[in-house]
């Protein structure tokens, strides 16, 4: 019975997807991984801390990057329509990141009070194109799920690793502090983003596409509600992962933040990656199935969720069980304390890795107004929780442990909105098979 099982889900369609683009990840991660060792060494908690205070700043700032129209590539019939609206995404990005590189120079006095990081003006250029090669790449990320180039997407995920970790292990040498690091995040960002685009223009060379000023405009007004609620949602989304790091830089010093953020790359960032694969294949199924099929929506979202629930757990009890005892000897004694929050950030992970994984149902079903509830309610508690922590006196443990189990709430909250926005189909597959049948 088992073996029955283990053939027909390795022989499924949407499987065998997210097998291609895991590969990617899993390779990509294992490069990080394996370099880990020589870059803790290299640089020390505080400039970690600093260069995971700048990831963060990106990360929460690329949610503007298009004004989620990216999110919305994937939805049309035709691709003359998709490519209007990736057109449109490019357009923005380009002026969300001139705009957020301007902003971090003029705004640099009063930041580096914040963020204890007095030469964070220094690094304004560098956001500009962290942004910029960042958001093209998310924006061309969309258009290959939706033309299903699972395995050329994968292999933009270890070109990045590859170039991130190098560049970071050769301005190591340098003596050049977090600025090593963030230089090589740039580079690493820039890693798959030709690929991606050659792939774009080669579809719509293929197709003789070429998008005018008014269909534009159009799909603009068309898919207006990912800009009235989506961008709204997933800034606020990214607060909610991101923005701790910055508190805890701010509240606790540079070097907890580099002991968290040591902490999330160990556990979170191998799971994020598997979950961002597997969110890529869910949202292109679902979004043809919605199309189509959509009484096979419901039993594609409830095995997606139980499949990564069980791979989830695999992996969390590795993590949590296994790696803190091993931190001292792999990353150095003073990264210790990074085996500690990854025992207490587990279970948060786990329940981050199921709700995200199906995450897109909302987007698919357009029901931005349900994913506009449901992160206004999890960034609050998740915050909300740090700032308790500081103001009434706990140490950096006692308010990573706030955190935690404030962000495992927000993630059971986060899948309940998912299926309340997909349960109307729970029964439909049944009706259409009756249907077929005659009855």
């Amino acid at each position: 019975m088992m073996l029955k099982y283990l053939k027909k889900f390795t022989l499924d369609s949407f499987f065998r997807n997210v097998v291609v683009l895991a590969r990617g990840t899993v390779i990509s991660q294992i490069l990080i991984l394996l370099t880990l060792p020589l870059i803790t060494r290299f640089y020390n908690p505080s400039e970690y801390g600093v260069y995971s205070m700048y990831t963060s700043i990106i990360s929460i700032m690329l949610m503007l990057v298009s004004f989620s129209y990216e999110n919305a590539i994937t939805l049309p019939r035709e691709d003359r329509v998709a490519s209007s609206i990736l057109s449109l995404s490019l357009r923005i990005c380009v002026f969300v990141s001139l705009l957020g590189g301007i902003g971090v120079y003029f705004l640099a006095n009063p930041l580096s009070v914040w963020t204890n990081e007095p030469d964070i003006k220094e690094y304004f250029a560098f956001f500009f194109f962290s942004l910029l090669f960042g958001g093209i790449y998310q924006i061309l990320n969309a258009w290959s799920i939706r033309k299903k180039y699972f395995k050329q997407i994968s292999r933009t995920k270890y070109t990045q690793s590859i170039s991130l970790v190098s560049s970071q292990l050769i301005f190591s040498g340098i003596g050049m502090g977090p600025l090593g690091l963030i230089i090589g995040d740039v580079i690493g960002r820039l890693g798959g983003l030709i690929p991606q685009w050659r792939l774009w223009r080669k579809d719509i060379d293929k197709q003789s596409i070429k998008v005018t000023r008014e269909e534009i405009k159009e799909s603009a007004y068309r898919y207006r509600r990912f800009p009235m609620f989506s961008t709204a949602s997933n800034l606020l989304n990214s607060l909610g992962i991101y923005l701790p790091t910055i508190l805890l830089a701010a509240f606790y010093g540079p070097q907890v933040a580099g002991w968290f953020a040591l902490g999330q790359r160990i556990l979170g960032s191998p799971m994020t990656l598997i979950t961002t694969s597997v969110m890529s294949v869910y949202l292109s199924e679902s979004s043809q199935y919605m199309l189509h099929s959509p009484h096979k929506m419901y039993p594609l979202f409830i095995k997606t969720a139980r499949n990564v629930f069980l791979i989830g757990v695999a992996i969390v009890l590795v993590m949590v069980f296994i790696a803190p005892s091993t931190f001292s000897f792999l990353f150095g004694n003073e990264w210790e304390k990074s085996g500690q929050f990854v025992r207490i950030l587990g279970f948060m992970y786990l329940s981050q890795f199921v709700a995200n994984s199906v995450g897109t149902t909302i987007d698919v079903m357009e029901r931005q107004d349900l994913h506009l509830y449901r992160e206004i309610i999890r960034t609050t508690i998740v915050l909300g929780a740090i700032l308790l922590a500081k103001y009434t006196g706990q140490d950096a443990v006692t308010a990573v442990m706030y955190f935690s189990t404030a962000a495992t709430l927000g993630y059971i909250i986060h899948f309940g909105m998912s299926w309340t926005a997909i349960k109307k189909y729970r029964y439909l597959e049944e009706e259409t098979q009756e249907v077929e049948r005659g009855i």
